[in-house]
């Protein structure tokens, strides 16, 4: 037996009491009585005292980009910018410490925000960065800001039309603003020098390192690119990964897609890296309208959003990923968008459902009719609550009082029979899980704002809210027989803090220690 784990409250289905976890081979053998401990330490490498801490299954994210995670650590943090003019000031300060001509990446800015609350325009931004390209992405990840240099490297002007599934905000003359939203961002983003193998793969580590320090045994990658994948390949091989990645395939990348479906599922002997699911997109994101409504935007009439993929694509390219017995995963925030995706899972699946376990991501605008459906097609929902709390300032002008109410409606999915796994988009949102856990519970900001909620009735429950990190985001990932429980046979995958995630409790929570496969990947300082 390689580690007998003692001495801490662990959390089990059945509820949380005191028992010894005796580990070998990356697998828990045993859960020992307090009792018999003595004679199991006998017999371990390593006895670790937990001198009373509180033991969860490892936590998963179930929905974020981990190389779009490693790079947003690098580049600059436009997160909170409170004006325009800080976020060309934030730009302007690491423009200073580069090479003249070199591009200035940044992301986090939300004109919702701003005194204005409005899309800027990016003369004062190229004012300020004559001879620096620069490409700032808008914190939801679908809209970015660039320069008149970068707008020029690009060859976008007032005659560029707006490609399918994209738009080019345009000023009153009919020039460029510099924003550019969902697939028109390619025309600015396919001239952006190409990351280097060393660049991934230090990325990758730099984010999945992060995430272990968070508390992260699992992390669902939505959108892994070829070059991406091929990093965590040699990650995986090399031991490298401390954390284990579900793989969501970039599914606008056909030659990707036809290589990877003639592999089949693919899984390490570790189980670090799965290779099983591919990641669609039917619209944009609800902050910068791109999310496809039913009806018109209440604070933009005339404009519901954006169809990133036609519907007779998503029905061509979801019937190949059944073919090939990979698991497809739509995003979708929209009701029109959930309502269409809702339709092609139900038209092309049809008997599969069962067995491929469609996802839909996000899945942040549910019309009443299409609540159960998600129960009765089998279609799990990948929710984000800390959406919730981060929309809930502006939401209500975007959608109206009669939609607002079929916004993030985790209990109402929930009720109807509908699967749910918890993530937070990352890096749009802060992937703690205690703000995950929190938004979950309460659906308010950490400054307890509103005191009785936002639309309270859509809460989670402390259990809920925890399954939904560990046992459902292992559902979703095909590996609820070996994660998201703690129990012989699984993955000594596990998630420890110095109290118990109730809802008083969870912002307050001190992460003590993250073990994949029965090793240590993070330890707290002075922790147990």
């Amino acid at each position: 037996m390689d580690r007998l784990l003692v001495g801490g409250t662990v959390h089990l289905p059945e509820g949380a009491r005191r028992v010894e976890i005796a580990v070998k081979d990356g697998k828990i053998v045993a859960l020992v009585p307090p009792s018999q401990a003595r004679s199991w330490q006998k017999k371990a490498k390593e006895v670790v005292n937990l001198a009373g801490a509180h033991v969860y299954p490892g936590f998963t994210e179930s929905h974020g980009h981990l190389t779009g995670f490693g790079l947003a650590l690098e580049t600059v943090d436009l997160t909170g910018s409170p004006s325009f003019q800080e976020v060309v000031r934030r730009l302007s300060a690491k423009a200073a410490d580069l090479p003249r001509g070199s591009w200035v990446l940044a992301r986090g800015w939300d004109q919702n925000l701003w005194p204005e609350k409005s899309f800027p325009h990016h003369r004062e931004l190229s004012q300020a960065l004559p001879e620096h390209p620069v490409l700032a992405r808008r914190v939801d990840g679908h809209a970015i800001l660039v320069n008149q240099k970068a707008l020029e490297l690009a060859g976008i002007s007032a005659a560029t039309p707006d490609p399918p599934g994209g738009q080019i905000l345009r000023d009153e003359k009919g020039q460029p603003t510099g924003v550019l939203v969902d697939a028109a961002t390619d025309l600015v983003e396919r001239i952006l020098p190409a990351p280097s193998p060393e660049d991934l793969a230090r990325r990758q580590l730099k984010a999945a390192e992060k995430l272990a320090a968070l508390g992260f045994t699992a992390f669902h990658d939505a959108g892994t690119g070829s070059s991406e994948l091929a990093s965590l390949r040699k990650l995986a091989q090399s031991g490298k990964l401390p954390i284990r990645v579900y793989v969501m395939l970039d599914g606008s990348n056909p030659e990707l897609l036809a290589q990877e479906f003639a592999r089949g599922i693919q899984r390490d002997e570790r189980g670090m890296l799965t290779v099983r699911a591919v990641k669609l997109y039917a619209d944009g994101a609800l902050g910068s309208r791109g999310a496809w409504l039913s009806q018109p935007y209440s604070d933009a009439p005339g404009h519901v959003g954006l169809a990133v993929t036609p519907v007779a694509k998503l029905k061509e390219i979801v019937a190949r990923i059944a073919a090939a017995g990979f698991q497809p995963c739509i995003h979708a925030i929209g009701d029109e968008a959930v309502h269409q995706v809702l339709n092609v899972y139900q038209e092309v699946l049809a008997a599969k459902t069962a067995s491929l376990r469609p996802r839909i991501e996000h899945a942040q605008i549910v019309r009443p009719e299409d609540v159960p459906r998600f129960a009765q097609l089998g279609v799990i929902a990948s929710v984000q609550p800390t959406h919730c709390t981060s929309d809930m300032p502006w939401a209500p002008s975007r959608l109206g009082p009669e939609r607002i109410l079929w916004a993030y409606r985790w209990r109402s999915l929930l009720s109807a029979g509908a699967r749910l796994c918890l993530g937070s988009d990352v890096p749009v949102e802060n992937p703690d899980p205690r703000l995950g856990l929190w938004a979950a519970m309460t659906r308010k900001t950490p400054q307890n704002q509103p005191e009785e909620g936002w639309n309270p009735e859509e809460r989670l429950s402390p259990a809920e809210a925890i399954a939904g990190f560990t046992e459902w985001a292992a559902y979703a990932a095909f590996e609820e027989e070996k994660r998201g429980q703690i129990a012989p046979g699984f993955f000594a995958d596990l998630t420890i803090f110095d109290r118990a995630l109730e809802e008083d409790a969870v912002l307050s929570a001190r992460l003590l220690r993250t073990v994949v496969g029965g090793a240590d990947v993070f330890v707290a300082r002075g922790g147990p």
